[in-house]
């Protein structure tokens, strides 16, 4: 049977990329992605970011580390011409039969490919890469960058996302497998590393940066007073995978408070980190 996508990953095993998730995983994040504030939130902050910076609708955009494609399906459904990566072929069946659902036809017009940009150098063809929550997974995250953006043309655009400040670090990152958080000015540098010339670095998630510091305060203190916990296993086990209608709708409206600020200028602290770039 032909595989739903294309495979540039020569003589891979199909468990190929577990290290940084695992079947049961992305069916969790099938759930958390189409309902979970967070995610409801930050893509529609990628959106208005990368219509801020100016990228034309019409731009060939390539979705590295796509997971289930939540984030590219959303931007197609807006207008904009974004294909799907990733290095696990689960995450891309998954992200296709997405994409199809709910783009219909038009998921036709995309590529799906399964791709290590660890290995390997993207080819020209493209004038974006967006790199969402991914290179805070991986190893060597200035090669990676490096690789995704090597053969954009010139003034072909960069946008990455990364959770903020070391500081934060919880048991999500743990379980995410995550390798480090980032400050601005790191993740500026890592950018620059890759030949870049940044256009905008910013955090988001502002309101949720106290909430954060609030729940790894009471972790800590839960610890004084009752010893070590028993460490998570499942994403569902967290606090911050909790949702429900009445408090999604209750944090996009406090989230939304951000939006002034951030449209017109740019935050110091947050739970996120993004990054734009151009290639010069």
């Amino acid at each position: 049977m032909a595989l739903p996508y294309e495979d540039h990953i020569e003589g891979a095993a199909a468990d190929y990329g577990t290290e940084h998730f695992t079947s049961e995983e992305f069916g969790t994040f099938d759930a958390l992605e189409e309902h979970h504030y967070w995610y409801l939130h930050r893509r529609q902050v990628i959106l208005e970011e990368l219509i801020r910076a100016g990228v034309p609708r019409s731009a060939r955009l390539l979705d590295l580390g796509c997971g289930i494609g939540t984030v590219a399906t959303f931007l197609n459904s807006h207008g904009f011409s974004v294909d799907y990566s990733d290095v696990h072929g689960e995450a891309l069946v998954r992200a296709r039969e997405n994409a199809e659902r709910i783009l219909g036809d038009k998921a036709s017009a995309r590529r799906f490919m399964r791709f290590d940009v660890l290995r390997t150098p993207l080819d020209a063809g493209y004038e974006g890469v967006l790199m969402l929550d991914v290179l805070e997974h991986l190893p060597d995250d200035h090669l990676a960058l490096a690789n995704a953006t090597r053969a954009l043309p010139r003034g072909g655009v960069a946008m990455f996302t990364v959770p903020a400040f070391q500081l934060l670090w919880s048991p999500w990152d743990e379980l995410a497998h995550h390798k480090r958080r980032y400050t601005i000015a790191q993740a500026r540098s890592l950018a620059e590393s890759a030949g870049l010339v940044v256009q905008r670095a910013t955090c988001f998630f502002f309101p949720l940066f106290f909430a954060a510091l609030g729940v790894k305060a009471l972790r800590k203190a839960r610890e004084l007073v009752a010893g070590p916990p028993q460490k998570a296993e499942r994403f569902s086990e967290l606090t911050e995978s909790k949702t429900h209608p009445l408090l999604n709708r209750a944090m996009l409206a406090v989230l939304s408070t951000e939006h002034p600020m951030r449209r017109s200028a740019a935050y110091a602290l947050g739970t996120s980190v993004m990054c734009v770039a151009r290639k010069p």
